[in-house]
């Protein structure tokens, strides 16, 4: 292998290092948003929960009993099966 044809792979190899690192950043910065996406929708949820259930003084575990004992309500699990589509 010549002096040219060894630089000409080093420069490949540099290029290839920059776009894995690219990809990493790409990848950081997806996984950031979802994360994002997922805490804002959670907290709309809790606050639509709080609304409507008046649940502000009630702790989580309390919380997922009184939604076991709703969705043991006839009906309410085919009507939550029908809003999501």
């Amino acid at each position: 292998m010549n002096k040219r044809e060894s630089e000409r792979l080093e420069k490949l190899s540099e290029k290839i290092e920059q776009m894995k690192a690219q990809k990493q950043d790409i990848l950081a910065r997806e996984k950031t948003r979802q994360r994002k996406e997922r805490t804002h929708r959670l907290i709309q949820i809790g606050a639509l929960s709080e609304k409507y259930f008046d649940v502000r003084d009630i702790q989580p575990n309390d919380y997922e009993e009184f939604l076991k004992t709703l969705l043991e309500i006839s009906g309410i699990k085919e009507n939550i099966a029908h809003i999501k589509g």
